[in-house]
Parts: structure tokens; sequence; C-alpha cells
């Protein structure tokens, strides 16, 4: 099936779930309320032309200035079929939430992890809903764009005498 085909059968056979379909640089992608992700991401695997068997990846995206503000990436891939689709859902900036996927793709698990812990998306459902790379009693999400970038000073050339106050010399050890 071509791109085309994908979005129109999607389109067609979901109706009022799929916000959106639309081809991209060749690549099928939908928009879909989080509250539809089960039922749309359902279709996709279990349909006998698009057999959707391989979630390729899952990311997150922090668009700061637009509503909604973030968005949960899905890629999947048919390797009976050999083609690809992308779905994408947007969340609000309070209290995004998805529900898991780990019940049709058990690899989904440690990206759903990753999302919550990057970027503060808390995915329902999950089992074992903790982060991911960041130590357990950090706070904040670093991939949200409102994320402090640091916490201290820098030493450059044009501040050497603020270098002097982190270099301090050894104490002797005798």
């Amino acid at each position: 099936m071509t791109s085309e085909e994908i979005v129109g059968k999607v389109k067609a056979a979901l109706g009022e779930d799929v916000q959106a379909g639309d081809v991209v640089l060749g690549d099928a992608v939908i928009h879909v309320l989080p509250g539809s992700l089960v039922k749309v991401l359902t279709f996709l695997k279990g349909d006998p032309d698009l057999v959707f068997d391989y979630l390729c990846d899952i990311r997150g995206v922090d668009y700061l200035e637009r509503e909604p503000r973030f968005e949960a990436v899905y890629e999947f891939h048919s390797m009976e079929k050999n083609h690809s689709i992308r779905v994408r859902v947007g969340l609000p900036e309070e209290n995004p939430t998805l529900p898991t996927v780990t019940g049709l793709w058990k690899s989904a698990v440690y990206p759903e992890r990753e999302l919550y812990d990057m970027f503060g998306i808390t995915i329902t459902g999950l089992a074992n809903l903790k982060r991911l790379i960041m130590p357990e009693g950090w706070v904040g999400h670093p991939l949200r764009k409102d994320y402090p970038l640091t916490t201290e000073d820098v030493v450059f050339t044009y501040n050497r005498d603020f270098k002097q106050e982190l270099v301090k010399p050894k104490p002797s050890l005798r």
C-alpha cells in the first residue's frame, strides 16, 4: 500500500478517532487524541491490510509556545507489508497523560518510561512507572524546553576571577 492509501484506509475505518491524516515527505502520518490512542493502534496492528507489527520508536516533543504543548510520536512498521506510519498524539501542558500500549507491544515499556522521565508525560496502566535515565530523586524533566540548562556558573576566559573561587589548592596529606 502507498502512504496515501494507508492514511485513507485509517481515516475511513476510524472516522472521528483520527483528527487528521496526511502524507508528509512520503510518510503516512495521522493525528489522534489520547483517549483514542489504544483503539487506533489496535486497528493498525490487527487490520490484515496494514499489520503494523513492529514498534520502531516512541518519542516526545515539546512545543513550548504552542497548544497542545507536548506530542508523543509513535513510529510503526509492517514487516510483512513493508510500509510505515507515524502516529502523533497532542498532549496539554497541564497533566499530560497517555495510556500504555504495552498490551499491544511489549517493547513499549522502556520508551514509555523515557517519556515519563524526560518529559513528565504520565503513562497510565504502565506497571513500573519510574525514572529510567535520571536518578530517582531528580527534580524536573530535562527535555522540557523550560528546564533550566545549568545550575552553576561556567568558567570562561572573561571571568577568570571566578575561576579562582572554584579551583582551590588540594590540602596536603601530611
